[in-house]
C-alpha cells in the first residue's frame, strides 16, 4: 500500500511565458491543491515554479527543479543550508501533469537515483505513481519516452514552419538579442516580470524587419573603411565613437566581423545554407559583403592567434635566419630585476622563442621602417604596383556570390535525390569539391586585391605621415612587402649590423 507523504512539495512549470506571466503555473497549483485534498495529502511543505523554462531541452538551466532535486538525497549532503526551500527532505511530489516534471528520459533517471529505496509517490490530476515501485518505475519511462518524442516532432514542426516562412515572405525571426542595425520601435509594449524580486515591467516591442538608419549607416561605413585599406582596429576605433553594441558592450573584432559578414547586412536571409531574398533593403551589396568575407580569412590565416593590441612593428613579420621559427616576442634587457646588466640602459629585444636570436626593437624597427619607406617611394614600384592592380578581374567578388549561390542550390539538389538510384555519390561530392575549389582561388584573388588597395594608399607615404598612421596599419604594410629574415651575426659590441637582416620582397601578383 502506498504510504501518504508527511512533507509534500509541489512543482510547476510553464515553457514559454514571454510577458513572465505567473497566472498558467497558479493554475496548476490550483489543480494540484485539488487533487491534494482529494488524497488527503497534508499541506505542501514548498512550491517549487519553472517559468518560461523548457524541459525538453538537456542544456536549458531549471533552478527549482534542481533545488527540489536536493530534497530528495537520502543522505542530506547535497543540502543547501542558507535556501529555506533546499535544506531538508521531502517525501512526495505532487505536479499538475507529468510532463510538467519530466521531458526527458534523462530527468527521470536521474530522480529515480535519488529516490531510490525510498517510498516516494508521485501524484498528478491523472493519477498516483510510486517512485519506488518497479512496474511504476515502467510505466513513467514509456511516459517520459512518449513526451521526449511529442517535443522532438513538436520542434520540428516549429523549425520547418519557421524556415517556410523565411522562404515565403523572407521575414526574420522576432525574438532573442536585437540584431545591430535592425529594431524599429512598434509603439506597443509588453509585460515581462523579474525572476528574482517578482516585479513587472513593461518593454517595447522591437520590429527586426525595419533597419535603424543611424546605425545601418555606420555599419556601412565601417564596411567602406576596411574594403578600402584600414584595418580592423582602425574599424573597431570608428564604431567605439560612434556606437556601442545592442548590449551596451564595446565592439570587438569578433562581434564586428560577425555583423558585417552576416547575409542579413545585403538584404538577404539564409536557411540551410541557402540565401533568400528578405524584406529589409541591403545595407552593402552582397559583392561587398562576399570581399569582406575573403578580407576576413586572409587575416585569419595570417594572424591565427592576434592576442592583445600590438605595440611593436615586426611580430608577425619576422623569421628567424637560424631555425627558420616565426614565433618571435619582445622583452626588455638591461633595466630593473633579473635582466639588469651594469652599465647598460634599459632596452628591448625582438627574441625567437625557438633558438634565442635577439634583436634591437628601436634599431630593427628604424632599419625596416627606412627600407619600407624607401621603396613606396619608389616610382618604379609605383609602376609594379599599377600594373599588379589591373592584372586581376574586377568582378571577382560578384563571382564569388554567384559560385555561393550555386553551391547551395547544388548542395540542396543532391540532399533532395540522395536515395535516387540514378544519383552516384562519388559524382556528386567531386561537384561540391569543385566548387570550393573555384571559390578558394576567388578569395586568394580578393585578398590579394585588398592588400593592393593598402599598398595604394601607403605609396608615396612620407616619414612623418608614416609615424602618425596606426602601429596595425604599419605592421600590414610591412608584412605586404616583405618577409624580414633575422641572420645571425658575428658582430659584437653598440651599433647595428644591416647584413644581419635579409629583406625578402613579395610578389605583388598571384604566383
Amino acid at each position: 500500500m502506498l504510504l501518504t507523504p508527511q512533507r509534500p512539495c509541489f512543482y510547476a512549470r510553464l515553457s514559454y511565458a514571454p510577458d513572465g506571466t505567473l497566472e498558467k503555473v497558479e493554475r496548476q497549483q490550483e489543480d494540484g491543491e485539488a487533487t491534494r485534498g482529494r488524497l488527503n495529502w497534508p499541506e505542501f511543505c514548498c512550491v517549487y515554479i519553472d517559468n518560461s523554462r523548457s524541459a525538453w531541452q538537456r542544456n536549458r538551466k531549471r533552478p527549482d527543479w534542481e533545488r527540489m532535486l536536493v530534497t530528495f538525497d537520502a543522505t542530506g549532503q547535497t543540502f543547501i543550508p542558507s535556501d529555506p526551500k533546499a535544506n531538508h527532505h521531502h517525501d512526495g511530489i505532487m505536479v499538475y501533469h507529468g510532463d510538467r516534471l519530466i521531458r526527458q528520459p534523462y530527468d527521470l533517471e536521474l530522480l529515480l537515483r535519488l529516490a531510490d529505496q525510498r517510498q516516494i509517490p508521485l501524484a498528478s490530476v491523472s493519477g498516483v505513481r510510486n517512485l519506488a515501485s518497479e512496474d511504476d518505475r515502467f510505466v513513467l519511462r514509456i511516459e517520459a519516452a512518449q513526451a521526449c518524442r511529442e517535443s522532438a516532432n513538436l520542434s520540428r514542426r516549429r523549425t520547418n514552419g519557421y524556415k517556410k516562412d523565411v522562404v515565403r515572405h523572407g521575414t526574420s525571426q522576432q525574438g532573442g538579442k536585437r540584431p545591430y542595425g535592425w529594431g524599429e520601435p512598434t509603439g506597443r509594449f509588453k509585460t515581462r516580470r523579474d525572476k528574482e524580486t517578482g516585479e513587472s515591467y513593461e518593454v517595447e516591442i522591437l520590429d527586426y524587419d525595419k533597419p535603424v538608419p543611424e546605425e545601418t549607416k555606420h555599419l556601412a561605413e565601417a564596411a567602406a573603411r576596411l574594403l578600402a585599406g584600414a584595418s580592423m582596429n582602425g574599424a573597431l576605433r570608428y564604431m567605439n565613437s560612434v556606437s556601442t553594441t545592442t548590449e551596451g558592450n564595446p565592439w570587438e573584432s569578433r562581434v564586428l566581423w560577425s555583423v558585417l559578414t552576416s547575409p542579413r547586412i545585403s538584404g538577404l536571409i539564409e536557411v540551410d545554407g541557402v540565401l533568400y531574398e528578405a524584406v529589409w533593403d541591403e545595407v552593402i551589396p552582397e559583392e561587398d559583403r562576399q570581399a569582406l568575407i575573403a578580407l576576413r580569412e586572409q587575416h585569419r590565416k595570417e594572424n591565427p592567434n592576434p592576442g592583445p593590441a600590438r605595440v611593436h612593428l615586426l611580430p608577425g613579420a619576422l623569421k628567424c635566419g637560424r631555425c627558420d621559427g616565426t614565433t618571435w616576442r619582445s622583452k626588455p634587457m638591461g633595466g630593473k630585476g633579473r635582466n639588469k646588466k651594469p652599465g647598460y640602459n634599459a632596452y628591448r629585444v625582438y627574441h625567437c622563442k625557438q633558438c634565442n636570436v635577439a634583436r634591437n626593437v628601436e634599431h630593427l624597427d628604424a632599419y625596416v621602417t627606412g627600407r619600407v619607406l624607401r621603396l613606396l617611394n619608389s616610382p618604379r614600384f609605383l609602376r609594379e604596383l599599377q600594373s599588379a592592380g589591373t592584372d586581376g578581374s574586377p568582378d571577382v567578388a560578384a563571382k564569388i556570390a554567384a559560385l555561393e549561390t550555386r553551391k547551395a542550390q547544388t548542395k540542396q539538389q543532391i540532399e533532395e535525390l540522395a536515395d535516387h538510384p540514378d544519383v552516384d555519390p562519388a559524382l556528386a561530392l567531386l561537384s561540391l569539391a569543385s566548387f570550393d575549389k573555384k571559390i578558394g582561388e576567388l578569395r586568394n584573388q580578393m585578398a590579394l586585391t585588398s592588400r593592393q588597395r593598402l599598398l595604394t594608399r601607403m605609396v608615396g607615404i612620407s616619414k612623418d605621415d608614416w609615424d602618425v598612421e596606426p602601429i596595425d596599419v604599419r605592421a600590414d604594410t610591412v608584412r605586404s612587402l616583405f618577409e624580414v629574415v633575422v641572420l645571425p651575426t658575428q658582430k659584437r659590441g653598440p651599433g647595428f649590423d644591416p647584413a644581419s637582416v635579409n629583406m625578402l620582397r613579395k610578389p605583388l601578383q598571384a604566383e
